[in-house]
């Protein structure tokens, strides 16, 4: 089964907001072993939303629509999508009645407009709403269902969980399977080389490359008709590439790298530090992004100016002053410090030039040293990354985590293939 995805919403084409429904429902829908083969997104205009579906209608098995569902003039969608498929829409009694109990629960007085969500097309089956008063609404056009759901983000997903997913998981016909593994330190071309052309007995397979700030991920799609010969081969493709690419391979599907060091350090019973310059705290807000971070991290120091590594973390000024502030040594040496200012067993820096100015010749915008003390003993790599202040920051984090789980774990500080 192929779904199209229409997102609806003048804030979605102009970049104000983030399409997060689109990213939720792909991997819901992924999750069900149906597939997303297209997505739109598509203005809170009746004739684009309606020409927007008849495209969908052509092409694929099956139409999910969120957005447009509301009580406010710009929403659209319920009344495009009645008048392309010659439905007209009825008031639903049962719906507003739930809309007016819903009123009496909150003790809420509701615009009489909120009622216009109980304007339904002829023939439509109703999901009912826990979260909001519009319903989910399915609609079958030639034997192809279409489904309309809220833009809220927190109905549409209750909704695609309750009614959505189930539903396309029983008339799916297909079967798929994926897994994703997530390498950090190799660039994306270096794993391709490794992995080279898809092996010989991954019938059905395909292999995504997916870079981004925090690594490359490589996520693998099996499809079939059949679920054993599907199981098989999403078996044989984990472990070959689990054999080519496993050194730099740090977690599965989509654990985050602070939640693999977390949990590293909890299991050895480690508390943590962290010491950040040209970050600003990013690091200590990477880390405390899990819940549960209080048990294995302890505090962080913003040093930002020169005189600040100097007071909170013991760096000599005289080092400051020989090798700059972007060096080794003084990584090293912040590692060390918020460590021992702590009182903790693993300290760890960064230091660098996020730009865009600042840079040298010697240095230049990108340049990045991250220092890190455990096991009695102090060590820093030097790194050069490329791309906007953003980038260079983000880019920093990740491989200062991966620099304590390399650590930690007994591998080698320096990300190689071959192990």
């Amino acid at each position: 089964m192929q779904i199209e995805i229409i997102t609806v919403g003048n804030e979605i084409l102009s970049g104000r907001t983030v399409d997060t429904n689109f990213a939720f429902l792909a991997r819901a829908l992924e999750a069900a072993s149906v597939q997303v083969g297209w997505h739109t997104a598509v203005g809170d205009q009746s004739e684009r939303i309606a020409e927007a579906l008849h495209a969908a209608l052509g092409r694929a098995d099956a139409v999910v629509m969120t957005g447009g569902l509301g009580p406010t003039p710009d929403d659209l969608t319920r009344k495009a999508v009645a008048t392309a498929l010659g439905r007209p829409l009825r008031l639903d009694e049962q719906v507003v009645e739930s809309i007016r109990a819903r009123a009496r629960t909150l003790r809420r007085t509701l615009p009489a407009s909120v009622e216009t969500q109980a304007l339904i097309p002829i023939g439509a089956q109703l999901w009912p709403n826990r979260l909001g008063t519009a319903p989910g609404i399915l609609i079958l056009e030639d034997q192809k269902p279409v489904m309309l759901l809220p833009g809220v983000p927190q109905e549409m997903e209750a909704l695609a969980e309750e009614h959505l997913v189930p539903y396309l998981r029983k008339r799916s016909r297909r079967v798929v399977e994926t897994f994703t593994l997530r390498t950090s330190g190799v660039f994306e071309s270096a794993l391709q080389e490794k992995i080279g052309a898809l092996p010989q007995g991954w019938s059905g397979a395909s292999l995504a490359y997916l870079p981004s700030f925090f690594g490359v991920d490589l996520r693998v799609t099996v499809a079939g008709d059949d679920a054993e010969p599907v199981e098989r081969v999403t078996g044989r493709a984990y472990r070959e590439l689990r054999e080519r690419v496993g050194p730099v391979v740090y977690a599965e599907g989509t654990h985050t790298m602070d939640e693999v060091v977390g949990e590293i350090l909890l299991e050895r019973g480690l508390r943590l530090a962290t010491a950040e310059s040209c970050t600003g705290g990013l690091l200590a807000k990477r880390i405390t992004d899990t819940p549960g971070a209080s048990r294995y991290f302890e505090r962080g120091y913003v040093t930002y100016s020169n005189a600040s590594k100097v007071e909170l973390l013991d760096v000599p000024a005289a080092d400051i002053e020989k090798h700059g502030a972007v060096s080794a040594p003084v990584a090293e040496q912040m590692a060390a410090g918020a460590a021992r200012r702590a009182g903790v067993e693993v300290g760890v820096s960064i230091t660098g030039i996020a730009g865009p100015g600042g840079g040298t010749e010697a240095k230049p915008v990108g340049t990045v040293f991250v220092g890190l003390s455990a096991s009695g003993s102090t060590a820093a790599r030097k790194f050069h990354f490329a791309g906007t202040r953003y980038a260079i920051r983000e880019r920093s984090v990740q491989y200062a985590l991966d620099m304590v789980r390399r650590q930690l774990q007994a591998l080698p500080l320096e990300p190689r293939l071959d192990g």
